[in-house]
């Protein structure tokens, strides 16, 4: 199985995220689209012999960039093999690692389906007092505090890939070219960013993605991705048209 991810400046997470799974039987190849990392993320990517990394630049201005880098990435993988798809603020809990076990050895989604959807279960972490911080266990993982967002979060993570499959909307996405999927409830364990200003700078690209598609005219696939008020104003051309 290939184990598919995508990377944009992830040094200080790489290594507690690979080592999580690197060395697990269902673990044939790990591809990692790397978007153009400033950081040491390519370099501490390469230290890791199933780890392959591929550049391919991401434009913070162009409107639909989440989208085309999530297609670059499935186009690595060839056409009827497995892929599981994982975030670098993401964990496989031991029940999903069985599942992708098994699946590995049967080489076959339940139920004949070529997508399945995980559920996804958010962390906000244990912080430091009056501070963005999170406090870290032993095992190099943040300490949770308590679950947020919805649950079950079904997330498309696992694809046997067929050449209809197209990933569209941006950032949110959703692949379409499935003959059938099916939900697998087990979780993938989606812990919030070790430091929270992170996160805000996550929901300030998100918002730049709705601004720029209303500056050209566009509309979106699917949805506009819904944004907290406290970040509205980053959804507007004008905010972005003063630099």
């Amino acid at each position: 199985m290939i184990v598919l991810q995508k990377a944009l400046n992830e040094e200080n997470y790489v290594n507690r995220v690979i080592s999580d799974f690197h060395d697990e039987d269902w673990v044939d190849r790990i591809i990692v689209i790397d978007g153009g990392s400033t950081d040491y993320t390519v370099h501490e990517l390469r230290q890791w012999p199933k780890c392959e990394v591929y550049i391919h630049p991401w434009k913070d201005d162009y409107h639909d960039m989440e989208v085309c880098q999530s297609n670059i990435a499935l186009s690595y993988v060839p056409l009827g093999e497995i892929c599981f798809i994982l975030d670098f603020d993401e964990r496989c809990s031991p029940e999903l690692k069985k599942i992708l076990a098994e699946i590995n050895r049967k080489k076959e989604l339940p139920e004949g389906a070529d997508i399945a959807h995980v559920s996804r279960r958010t962390y906000e972490l244990i912080r430091f007092e009056n501070s963005p911080y999170a406090i870290m266990g032993d095992d190099g993982w943040p300490l949770i505090s308590h679950q947020i967002g919805q649950y079950p979060d079904f997330q498309c993570r696992i694809i046997k890939r067929r050449v209809e499959h197209r990933w569209i909307n941006s950032p949110h996405h959703t692949l379409i070219g499935c003959e059938k999927n099916v939900n697998i409830q087990v979780d993938l364990i989606h812990y919030e960013k070790d430091d929270y200003r992170d996160r805000i700078r996550i929901e300030k690209k998100w918002a730049r993605v709705q601004a720029r598609r209303k500056e050209l005219g566009l509309v979106c696939e699917l949805y506009e991705t819904r944004v907290k008020p406290e970040f509205y104003k980053y959804t507007q051309p004008e905010y972005w048209n003063q630099e």
